[in-house]
Formats: structure tokens, sequence, C-alpha cells
């Protein structure tokens, strides 16, 4: 399966994408690259979580390039996109809807507009208010925020690696206690092998494949059901799910 890319897109011509993905990465630019179509370049990131790991190629597109010339295989392979403006420059609130329309087009669901930090008044700029107001299919995060933050919550690029860590993207590899050598998950049935497993042991493996492909359903499910809910909304959601999944694995054991 291709992996997923992750769009990076400047609207300010001083901020160059290549800067916010090293941001992210933490690692030289030049690290972990792969030709795309078309001769661009996409720079690997791995993500790693309680649940489950996966691998996302960062795209960047140069602001001075329009986002409908995208190369149609790598729309295909698209399924997230950060959008880097100046927060005081208000004639970006004027592209604003061509982003969201972009977004919904393409299907993208992991969509971030991205600042150095929003401003409180109008008249400094652009608030969050006004860049929820113009596109809500959006979220907004601040990479170099200067209010304080509760104990515990991410914030800047924390908070932006923190999304992409809950994202459930197209290829991820969920994870779980009890993988056996060659790397395959298999449901724990005890001691016994099925052949000699009681009735009971056989109604209780039963119940508990009928229980994961109901989980599983629901995840295939997740991103139409959530498609119209708040980041906040999809985070609570999935943090909810992955829960549920790991109750279930701790059960088996």
């Amino acid at each position: 399966m291709d992996k997923p890319i992750v769009l990076v897109f400047s609207a300010d011509p001083s901020v160059e994408p290549e800067s916010l993905i090293t941001k992210v990465r933490k690692v030289p630019v030049e690290q972990f690259q792969e030709k795309l179509s078309d001769g661009h370049i996409g720079f690997g990131y791995h993500i790693q979580t309680k649940y489950y790991d996966t691998d996302v190629l960062f795209c960047p597109w140069k602001s001075t390039s329009e986002l409908d010339a995208l190369p149609e295989a790598i729309l295909n392979q698209t399924e997230g996109i950060l959008i880097y403006f100046d927060s005081k420059d208000r004639n970006f609130l004027k592209r604003l809807p061509d982003y969201a329309r972009f977004v919904t087009d393409a299907d993208i669901e992991f969509g971030i507009l991205l600042c150095s930090e929003l401003q409180e008044e109008s008249d400094e700029g652009i608030t969050y208010r006004e860049a929820k107001q113009f596109c809500d299919s959006l979220d907004v995060i601040e990479l170099e925020p200067s209010g304080q933050t509760e104990d515990g919550e991410a914030a800047g690029v924390d908070e932006l690696i923190q999304a992409m860590h809950n994202f459930i993207w197209s290829n991820v590899d969920m994870s779980r206690k009890g993988e056996n050598s060659t790397g395959e998950l298999g449901l724990h049935v005890g001691e016994n092998s099925v052949e000699t497993s009681t009735a009971d042991d056989e109604r209780r493996t039963e119940e508990e494949v009928n229980d994961f492909e109901m989980l599983l359903a629901q995840l295939m499910q997740f991103r139409t059901n959530t498609s119209s809910w708040t980041r906040n909304e999809r985070l609570a959601y999935a943090q909810e799910f992955a829960e549920i999944f790991d109750d279930m694995i701790a059960d088996d054991e």
C-alpha cells in the first residue's frame, strides 16, 4: 500500500514548506527522502503510538504553485494537508474559502492551518474566530504560542505532532500485545489448541472474534461517521476507541 501523503503548503513566501517539515521530523531535510511522481520528493515520517505505527510522507508544495496543479498521482495518495499562513496578513482570509473547497473536493480529512501565533484583535491581524469563520474544515494550530497552556497540554509543534499521532491513517498497523515471533497477530485462546479446547473455550473464542470484527467495522466507518466533527471531538472518539481496543486485549490475556 502506498504511504499516505501530507501536503505541506506555505501561503507565506518567507516560510519554506521544508522548514515546517523539519520542525516536525526533527531530522535534517536530506534524510529519509522518497521519490514521488513528476519529480517531486516525499519526506518520510514514522508515527508510533501505543496502539499503532505507520509511515507517512510529507510533500512540500511551493507557495508559487496552486493546489489545483497537483499531479493526480500525488493527489490520490494525499490524506492530509498543512497550510502555513502569516497571521498578520489579513488578505489570507480571502483565499481561505478556496483552500476549504480544495480540502472538501479532495476528501482530505486531516487538515490544519498553521501560523506562528494568532492575533488577539482583528486590527492586528487574523484571529482564531476569523480563521474558523472563513474555513471550518481546517483546524488551527499556533506553532509559537505565547500564552500559557494547561499542565500536560501539548502546544506548538508538539500539538501538531500529537494531532498526527491521533489521526487514523489508511495504512495503520494496529499493534497489540501478544504478537508472535513471526510478527503476525493472532487471537489468544489459552494453553489448549483449538482442537483440544472445550465447548466453553470455543464459544468464548467465537465471542472474541465477533467483538473484534465489530470493532474493526467501527474503525472502517470512523472517517465517515466523524467527518462533520471538530478535531477535538474526533480525538475524544479515537481515544475512546483505543481504550476499548486495549481493554479487549487485556481481557484476552
